[in-house]
Protein backbone atom coordinates (compact mmCIF):
# COMPACT_ATOMS: atom_id res chain seq x y z
CA UNK A 1 0.00 0.00 0.00
CA UNK A 2 1.37 3.42 -0.98
CA UNK A 3 1.14 5.95 1.86
CA UNK A 4 2.84 8.68 -0.17
CA UNK A 5 1.17 11.82 -1.47
CA UNK A 6 0.71 12.69 -5.13
CA UNK A 7 2.77 15.17 -7.14
CA UNK A 8 -0.14 17.62 -7.09
CA UNK A 9 -0.39 17.36 -3.30
CA UNK A 10 3.37 17.87 -2.97
CA UNK A 11 3.08 20.99 -5.14
CA UNK A 12 0.27 22.37 -2.96
CA UNK A 13 2.23 21.71 0.22
CA UNK A 14 5.43 23.20 -1.18
CA UNK A 15 3.71 26.33 -2.51
CA UNK A 16 2.16 27.03 0.90
CA UNK A 17 5.51 26.32 2.57
CA UNK A 18 7.35 28.69 0.24
CA UNK A 19 4.94 31.60 0.75
CA UNK A 20 4.73 31.23 4.52
CA UNK A 21 8.43 30.64 5.17
CA UNK A 22 9.50 33.56 2.98
CA UNK A 23 6.86 35.98 4.23
CA UNK A 24 6.94 35.13 7.95
CA UNK A 25 10.49 35.08 9.31
CA UNK A 26 10.94 35.08 13.09
CA UNK A 27 11.48 38.85 13.17
CA UNK A 28 8.12 39.49 11.51
CA UNK A 29 6.35 37.08 13.88
CA UNK A 30 7.85 38.97 16.82
CA UNK A 31 6.68 42.29 15.33
CA UNK A 32 3.13 41.02 14.85
CA UNK A 33 3.03 39.58 18.37
CA UNK A 34 4.15 42.83 19.99
CA UNK A 35 2.69 45.52 17.73
CA UNK A 36 -0.37 44.21 15.89
CA UNK A 37 -3.50 44.01 18.09
CA UNK A 38 -5.24 42.03 15.34
CA UNK A 39 -2.51 39.34 15.37
CA UNK A 40 -3.02 39.01 11.64
CA UNK A 41 -0.48 38.95 8.80
CA UNK A 42 -2.88 40.54 6.32
CA UNK A 43 -0.22 40.90 3.59
CA UNK A 44 0.53 37.17 3.76
CA UNK A 45 -3.20 36.42 3.63
CA UNK A 46 -3.34 38.44 0.41
CA UNK A 47 -0.43 36.39 -0.98
CA UNK A 48 -2.27 33.14 -0.23
CA UNK A 49 -5.32 34.51 -2.05
CA UNK A 50 -3.17 35.56 -5.01
CA UNK A 51 -1.77 32.02 -5.18
CA UNK A 52 -5.35 30.60 -5.21
CA UNK A 53 -4.70 28.74 -1.95
CA UNK A 54 -7.67 30.18 -0.04
CA UNK A 55 -10.11 28.65 -2.49
CA UNK A 56 -8.09 25.48 -2.98
CA UNK A 57 -10.60 23.13 -1.34
CA UNK A 58 -13.81 24.89 -2.27
CA UNK A 59 -15.99 23.50 -5.09
CA UNK A 60 -15.09 24.39 -8.66
CA UNK A 61 -18.70 25.48 -9.15
CA UNK A 62 -18.06 28.26 -6.60
CA UNK A 63 -14.76 29.31 -8.16
CA UNK A 64 -12.56 27.07 -5.99
CA UNK A 65 -9.96 24.48 -6.83
CA UNK A 66 -12.11 21.44 -6.11
CA UNK A 67 -9.60 19.73 -3.83
CA UNK A 68 -10.48 18.05 -0.52
CA UNK A 69 -9.81 18.23 3.19
CA UNK A 70 -6.63 16.18 2.78
CA UNK A 71 -5.03 18.89 0.65
CA UNK A 72 -6.22 21.54 3.09
CA UNK A 73 -4.61 19.55 5.91
CA UNK A 74 -1.30 19.70 4.03
CA UNK A 75 -1.64 23.47 3.88
CA UNK A 76 -2.54 23.71 7.56
CA UNK A 77 0.59 21.72 8.43
CA UNK A 78 2.57 24.55 6.86
CA UNK A 79 0.56 27.13 8.82
CA UNK A 80 1.58 25.30 11.99
CA UNK A 81 5.17 24.74 10.89
CA UNK A 82 5.59 28.48 10.28
CA UNK A 83 3.50 29.48 13.34
CA UNK A 84 1.56 31.73 11.02
CA UNK A 85 -0.93 34.21 12.52
CA UNK A 86 -3.52 33.57 9.83
CA UNK A 87 -7.24 32.61 10.05
CA UNK A 88 -6.99 29.64 7.67
CA UNK A 89 -8.66 27.21 10.07
CA UNK A 90 -11.44 29.60 11.09
CA UNK A 91 -12.19 31.00 7.64
CA UNK A 92 -11.80 27.96 5.39
CA UNK A 93 -12.47 24.93 7.60
CA UNK A 94 -15.02 26.36 10.03
CA UNK A 95 -16.66 28.89 7.73
CA UNK A 96 -16.32 28.44 3.98
CA UNK A 97 -16.45 24.63 3.77
CA UNK A 98 -19.78 24.32 5.65
CA UNK A 99 -21.26 27.15 3.58
CA UNK A 100 -20.18 25.30 0.44
CA UNK A 101 -21.73 22.08 1.81
CA UNK A 102 -24.97 23.36 3.32
CA UNK A 103 -25.46 26.90 2.01
CA UNK A 104 -28.12 28.15 -0.37
CA UNK A 105 -27.15 29.37 -3.83
CA UNK A 106 -27.45 32.95 -2.55
CA UNK A 107 -25.22 32.31 0.46
CA UNK A 108 -22.60 30.58 -1.64
CA UNK A 109 -22.51 33.23 -4.34
CA UNK A 110 -22.43 36.08 -1.81
CA UNK A 111 -19.75 34.70 0.51
CA UNK A 112 -17.45 32.18 -1.13
CA UNK A 113 -16.06 34.42 -3.86
CA UNK A 114 -15.01 36.91 -1.19
CA UNK A 115 -13.30 34.16 0.79
CA UNK A 116 -11.41 33.06 -2.30
CA UNK A 117 -10.13 36.57 -3.07
CA UNK A 118 -9.16 37.13 0.57
CA UNK A 119 -11.60 39.96 1.30
CA UNK A 120 -13.82 38.06 3.75
CA UNK A 121 -12.86 36.44 7.07
CA UNK A 122 -15.26 33.86 8.51
CA UNK A 123 -15.43 31.82 11.71
CA UNK A 124 -17.73 29.55 13.69
CA UNK A 125 -18.88 30.10 17.28
CA UNK A 126 -19.10 26.51 18.49
CA UNK A 127 -18.03 26.47 22.12
CA UNK A 128 -20.09 27.47 25.13
CA UNK A 129 -17.43 26.58 27.68
CA UNK A 130 -17.06 23.32 29.59
CA UNK A 131 -14.61 20.97 27.79
CA UNK A 132 -14.50 23.16 24.67
CA UNK A 133 -16.61 20.87 22.51
CA UNK A 134 -19.94 22.25 21.24
CA UNK A 135 -22.87 21.05 23.35
CA UNK A 136 -25.30 18.56 21.84
CA UNK A 137 -28.03 21.19 22.19
CA UNK A 138 -26.77 24.77 22.64
CA UNK A 139 -27.76 26.96 25.57
CA UNK A 140 -27.85 29.87 23.12
CA UNK A 141 -31.46 30.23 21.92
CA UNK A 142 -32.98 31.45 18.66
CA UNK A 143 -36.68 32.30 18.80
CA UNK A 144 -39.04 33.01 15.94
CA UNK A 145 -39.91 36.68 15.46
CA UNK A 146 -41.96 37.63 12.43
CA UNK A 147 -40.10 36.53 9.32
CA UNK A 148 -36.81 36.08 11.19
CA UNK A 149 -35.15 35.02 14.42
CA UNK A 150 -33.90 36.60 17.64
CA UNK A 151 -30.75 35.06 19.13
CA UNK A 152 -29.91 35.27 22.83
CA UNK A 153 -27.00 33.63 24.62
CA UNK A 154 -23.22 33.43 24.78
CA UNK A 155 -20.47 31.82 22.70
CA UNK A 156 -16.97 31.52 24.10
CA UNK A 157 -13.43 31.74 22.71
CA UNK A 158 -14.31 32.15 19.04
CA UNK A 159 -11.17 31.98 16.85
CA UNK A 160 -10.60 35.01 14.61
CA UNK A 161 -13.83 36.52 15.94
CA UNK A 162 -12.14 39.93 16.22
CA UNK A 163 -11.51 40.14 12.46
CA UNK A 164 -14.34 37.97 11.09
CA UNK A 165 -17.18 39.70 9.26
CA UNK A 166 -19.53 36.74 9.63
CA UNK A 167 -19.71 33.69 11.89
CA UNK A 168 -21.68 30.47 11.98
CA UNK A 169 -23.71 30.23 15.18
CA UNK A 170 -25.56 27.10 16.37
CA UNK A 171 -28.58 28.01 18.51
CA UNK A 172 -31.40 26.03 20.14
CA UNK A 173 -34.62 26.26 18.13
CA UNK A 174 -36.58 23.40 19.70
CA UNK A 175 -36.74 21.31 22.85
CA UNK A 176 -33.83 19.14 21.70
CA UNK A 177 -32.92 20.63 18.33
CA UNK A 178 -30.81 23.45 16.98
CA UNK A 179 -30.24 25.51 13.85
CA UNK A 180 -27.05 27.09 12.52
CA UNK A 181 -27.21 30.75 11.50
CA UNK A 182 -24.80 32.90 9.47
CA UNK A 183 -24.52 36.00 11.67
CA UNK A 184 -22.95 39.34 10.75
CA UNK A 185 -20.56 40.31 13.58
CA UNK A 186 -21.57 43.98 13.33
CA UNK A 187 -25.25 43.41 14.21
CA UNK A 188 -26.88 45.33 17.05
CA UNK A 189 -27.09 43.39 20.30
CA UNK A 190 -23.85 41.50 19.71
CA UNK A 191 -21.15 42.33 22.26
CA UNK A 192 -17.58 41.04 21.83
CA UNK A 193 -15.16 40.45 24.70
CA UNK A 194 -11.50 40.02 23.85
CA UNK A 195 -9.56 37.09 25.32
CA UNK A 196 -6.01 36.03 24.48
CA UNK A 197 -4.86 32.43 24.00
CA UNK A 198 -1.55 31.00 25.20
CA UNK A 199 0.04 31.57 21.81
CA UNK A 200 -1.07 35.21 21.73
CA UNK A 201 -4.02 34.61 19.39
CA UNK A 202 -7.05 36.78 20.20
CA UNK A 203 -10.18 34.75 20.97
CA UNK A 204 -13.55 36.46 21.28
CA UNK A 205 -16.44 35.72 23.61
CA UNK A 206 -19.70 36.98 22.09
CA UNK A 207 -22.82 37.85 24.06
CA UNK A 208 -26.04 37.79 22.02
CA UNK A 209 -28.68 40.11 23.45
CA UNK A 210 -31.65 39.91 21.12
CA UNK A 211 -29.63 39.75 17.90
CA UNK A 212 -32.06 39.76 14.95
CA UNK A 213 -31.43 37.77 11.78
CA UNK A 214 -33.64 36.85 8.83
CA UNK A 215 -34.62 33.49 7.42
CA UNK A 216 -31.89 33.94 4.82
CA UNK A 217 -29.34 33.53 7.66
CA UNK A 218 -30.27 29.88 8.24
CA UNK A 219 -27.52 27.48 7.13
CA UNK A 220 -28.99 24.13 6.15
CA UNK A 221 -32.38 23.17 7.55
CA UNK A 222 -34.25 24.67 10.49
CA UNK A 223 -33.82 22.24 13.42
CA UNK A 224 -31.07 20.51 11.45
CA UNK A 225 -28.25 22.26 13.24
CA UNK A 226 -26.85 19.17 14.94
CA UNK A 227 -25.82 17.63 11.62
CA UNK A 228 -24.21 20.88 10.47
CA UNK A 229 -22.40 21.42 13.77
CA UNK A 230 -21.04 17.86 13.84
CA UNK A 231 -19.91 18.21 10.23
CA UNK A 232 -18.00 21.38 11.12
CA UNK A 233 -16.58 19.86 14.31
CA UNK A 234 -15.12 16.83 12.53
CA UNK A 235 -13.28 19.00 10.04
CA UNK A 236 -12.21 21.57 12.61
CA UNK A 237 -10.64 18.81 14.71
CA UNK A 238 -8.76 17.44 11.69
CA UNK A 239 -7.62 20.98 10.92
CA UNK A 240 -6.33 21.45 14.45
CA UNK A 241 -4.46 18.14 14.28
CA UNK A 242 -2.88 19.09 10.96
CA UNK A 243 -1.79 22.43 12.41
CA UNK A 244 -0.33 20.61 15.40
CA UNK A 245 1.70 18.29 13.14
CA UNK A 246 3.31 21.39 11.64
CA UNK A 247 3.96 22.99 15.03
CA UNK A 248 5.66 19.82 16.25
CA UNK A 249 7.76 19.54 13.12
CA UNK A 250 8.93 23.12 13.70
CA UNK A 251 9.85 22.30 17.32
CA UNK A 252 11.73 19.18 16.20
CA UNK A 253 13.68 20.94 13.44
CA UNK A 254 14.69 23.87 15.65
CA UNK A 255 15.78 21.47 18.39
CA UNK A 256 17.72 19.21 16.03
CA UNK A 257 19.68 22.17 14.67
CA UNK A 258 20.37 23.50 18.16
CA UNK A 259 21.54 20.10 19.42
CA UNK A 260 23.85 19.77 16.42
CA UNK A 261 25.39 23.21 17.01
CA UNK A 262 25.51 23.24 20.82
CA UNK A 263 28.66 21.71 22.24
CA UNK A 264 29.61 20.39 25.65
CA UNK A 265 33.13 19.06 26.24
CA UNK A 266 33.84 20.06 22.60
CA UNK A 267 31.19 17.59 21.44
CA UNK A 268 27.78 18.37 19.87
CA UNK A 269 25.10 17.42 22.38
CA UNK A 270 23.21 15.69 19.54
CA UNK A 271 25.72 12.86 19.86
CA UNK A 272 24.82 12.25 23.50
CA UNK A 273 22.68 9.13 23.78
CA UNK A 274 20.01 10.66 26.02
CA UNK A 275 19.60 13.67 23.69
CA UNK A 276 19.45 11.46 20.60
CA UNK A 277 16.80 9.25 22.20
CA UNK A 278 14.58 12.20 23.12
CA UNK A 279 14.86 13.61 19.59
CA UNK A 280 14.03 10.18 18.14
CA UNK A 281 11.00 9.84 20.39
CA UNK A 282 9.87 13.33 19.33
CA UNK A 283 10.21 12.36 15.68
CA UNK A 284 8.03 9.28 16.24
CA UNK A 285 5.40 11.36 18.04
CA UNK A 286 5.41 13.96 15.24
CA UNK A 287 4.91 11.32 12.57
CA UNK A 288 2.13 9.71 14.63
CA UNK A 289 0.28 13.04 14.75
CA UNK A 290 0.73 13.51 11.02
CA UNK A 291 -0.28 9.99 9.98
CA UNK A 292 -3.35 9.77 12.22
CA UNK A 293 -4.44 13.17 10.90
CA UNK A 294 -3.96 12.08 7.30
CA UNK A 295 -6.00 8.95 7.94
CA UNK A 296 -8.89 10.94 9.41
CA UNK A 297 -8.79 13.52 6.59
CA UNK A 298 -8.70 10.80 3.93
CA UNK A 299 -11.72 9.01 5.42
CA UNK A 300 -13.74 12.23 5.55
CA UNK A 301 -12.87 12.99 1.92
CA UNK A 302 -13.90 9.44 0.98
CA UNK A 303 -17.30 9.89 2.66
CA UNK A 304 -16.48 7.30 5.34
CA UNK A 305 -17.18 7.53 9.05
CA UNK A 306 -14.08 8.89 10.76
CA UNK A 307 -15.29 9.33 14.34
CA UNK A 308 -12.75 6.94 15.87
CA UNK A 309 -9.91 8.15 13.66
CA UNK A 310 -10.58 11.80 14.57
CA UNK A 311 -10.59 10.99 18.29
CA UNK A 312 -7.30 9.08 17.92
CA UNK A 313 -5.70 11.92 15.96
CA UNK A 314 -6.82 14.54 18.49
CA UNK A 315 -5.51 12.44 21.37
CA UNK A 316 -2.10 12.22 19.65
CA UNK A 317 -2.25 15.94 18.84
CA UNK A 318 -2.44 16.67 22.56
CA UNK A 319 -0.45 13.94 24.28
CA UNK A 320 2.23 13.50 21.62
CA UNK A 321 2.67 17.24 21.14
CA UNK A 322 2.98 17.73 24.88
CA UNK A 323 5.95 15.33 24.96
CA UNK A 324 7.55 16.94 21.91
CA UNK A 325 7.48 20.55 23.08
CA UNK A 326 8.56 19.66 26.62
CA UNK A 327 11.53 17.77 25.17
CA UNK A 328 12.34 20.74 22.93
CA UNK A 329 12.32 23.16 25.86
CA UNK A 330 14.36 20.78 28.01
CA UNK A 331 17.04 20.20 25.37
CA UNK A 332 17.41 23.94 24.82
CA UNK A 333 18.12 24.61 28.49
CA UNK A 334 17.96 28.27 29.49
CA UNK A 335 17.79 29.61 25.93
CA UNK A 336 14.40 27.96 25.58
CA UNK A 337 12.75 30.72 27.63
CA UNK A 338 14.34 33.58 25.64
CA UNK A 339 11.55 35.37 23.74
CA UNK A 340 14.04 36.43 21.07
CA UNK A 341 14.63 32.76 20.27
CA UNK A 342 11.83 30.96 18.35
CA UNK A 343 11.40 27.71 20.31
CA UNK A 344 9.07 29.27 22.90
CA UNK A 345 6.44 29.83 20.20
CA UNK A 346 6.16 26.13 19.46
CA UNK A 347 5.47 25.37 23.14
CA UNK A 348 2.76 28.01 23.40
CA UNK A 349 1.18 27.07 20.06
CA UNK A 350 1.16 23.37 20.89
CA UNK A 351 -0.61 24.01 24.19
CA UNK A 352 -3.24 26.23 22.58
CA UNK A 353 -3.89 23.93 19.61
CA UNK A 354 -3.94 20.84 21.82
CA UNK A 355 -6.58 22.27 24.16
CA UNK A 356 -8.78 23.82 21.44
CA UNK A 357 -12.09 21.94 21.08
CA UNK A 358 -11.09 19.53 23.85
CA UNK A 359 -7.79 18.18 25.16
CA UNK A 360 -6.40 14.64 25.13
CA UNK A 361 -8.52 13.25 27.97
CA UNK A 362 -11.74 14.57 26.40
CA UNK A 363 -11.09 12.78 23.14
CA UNK A 364 -9.82 9.62 24.80
CA UNK A 365 -13.20 9.44 26.55
CA UNK A 366 -14.95 10.06 23.23
CA UNK A 367 -12.96 7.21 21.70
CA UNK A 368 -13.84 4.94 24.60
CA UNK A 369 -17.53 5.73 24.18
CA UNK A 370 -17.33 5.01 20.44
CA UNK A 371 -15.57 1.70 21.00
CA UNK A 372 -18.01 0.75 23.74
CA UNK A 373 -20.98 1.43 21.48
CA UNK A 374 -19.58 -0.56 18.54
Amino acid sequence: MDFGISEEQVAIRDLAAQILSEQLPAEKLREIETQDPNWFASDVWAELAKADLLGLCLPEADGGGGYGLFELALMLEQVGRNLAPLPVLATIVMGALPIAEFGTDAQRSELLAKVIDGSLILTAALSEGSVGLPPTVPATVAQRSGDGWVITGRKELVPSGHIAAKMLVPARTGESSSTVFVVDTSLAGLTPERNVAMNGEPLTTFTFDGVQVGDDAVLGEVDGGSAVTNWILDRALVGLCATQAGVCEAALRITAKYASDRKQFDTPIATFQAVAHRCADSYIDTEAIRLTTHQAAWRLDAGLDASEEIAIAKFWAYEGADRIVHAAQHLHGGIGVDLDYPIHRTFRWAKHVGLSLGGGTVHLRRLGALLGAS
